[in-house]
């Protein structure tokens, strides 16, 4: 990961003013969940290489990128306790440094050769705006069937793609460059779930961006869709889906009546059931300290606070 970091911040630093200081302070801190697993998927199979470096440096670009895009659809202010760049620098920009990071992703993929993790990393893009522009248009109606879909393209696609682009760079069979895939598929859609589960009932500090935003953006995501349908005091909220200006009114109390029902604990099973759905796919691979590393990975994306 410190090869990874290094070198992330050496392309950052190739990039020209003032967009690579631009870049410079949203690429600072971060989970780099998506790096890792490029790392650890590669090295179940080989020791570390370069196109693991560099497979995994071009996924942060291609993640940032996307959350810098993000932020300007939803209008937020801050993410990881830092202002945004539409904040401080307006919308247009942006969109432009955003650009730029997925151009910089592809730049490193295409300089090194890594063609088959790109062809990864094109079709989890394609998918991820398929999911974002799904949930912008979604019914209040929404089920969990949808929502399932809806996750599957906006997150677990790219976190599928970073495993098998690093078990492709590891020289992995096909075989087992899908079960990565699948192991990557099942990690994100647990991932995802408990991200939403976070911005009802999170620490605003500790989660790094406001609670609550996605009832503001009219997304109903799986904690709400578990509280509409399995609590008494659904039938009392779900006429105020169809209109955002009464919802935001009762937003408060609603997330107040979530926290204290059943779907919080209904939402953290289903988290639970995809992790182990992930780590069930493991369990064909051999055994090593980084197939653990993979296997406690999926316990700590659905135990996590931020």
């Amino acid at each position: 990961m410190k090869l990874v970091e290094r070198e992330l911040m050496r392309t950052i630093a190739q990039c020209h003013e003032p967009v690579s200081s631009i870049l410079k302070d949203i690429f600072t801190g971060g989970k780099r969940l998506r790096p890792k697993l490029v790392l650890l998927s590669g090295l179940c199979f080989s020791p570390v290489n370069s196109d693991m470096i560099y497979s995994a440096v071009a996924t942060e670009l291609i993640h940032t990128a996307s959350l810098i895009h993000d932020d300007v659809i939803d209008e937020a202010h801050y993410r990881r306790n830092r202002s945004t760049i539409n904040y401080i620098h307006g919308n247009q920009v942006a969109v432009l440094a955003g650009d730029y990071a997925f151009a910089k992703a592809f730049e490193v993929l295409s300089v090194h050769n890594l063609h088959r993790c790109k062809d990864y990393f094109v079709a989890a893009i394609q998918e991820m705006c398929h999911g974002e522009v799904m949930q912008a248009v979604e019914n209040p109606s929404i089920d969990e069937k949808y929502y399932f879909k809806i996750i599957e393209k906006k997150t677990a696609s790219l976190i599928s793609a970073c495993c098998k682009a690093g078990a492709v760079c590891g020289k992995a069979s096909e075989e087992d460059v899908e079960k990565m895939g699948l192991y990557g598929l099942y990690l994100g859609c647990a991932f995802q779930i408990v991200d939403d589960l976070l911005d009802v009932i999170g620490d605003e500090v500790e989660v790094g961006k406001p609670v609550g935003h996605d009832l503001e953006e009219g997304k109903v995501t799986l904690p709400y869709i578990y509280f509409l349908r399995e609590s008494p005091l659904g039938s009392k909220y779900r006429p105020f889906l169809n209109d955002r200006y009464r919802l935001l009114k009762v937003k408060s109390q609603l997330i107040s009546d979530l926290k204290k029902s059943e779907a919080v604990s209904i939402t953290y099973a289903k988290a639970e059931e995809f992790s182990k759905k992930a780590r069930d796919i493991l369990s064909e691979l051999p055994d090593s300290v980084y197939k653990k590393l993979l296997v406690e990975l999926s316990f700590e994306v659905v135990k996590r606070k931020k």
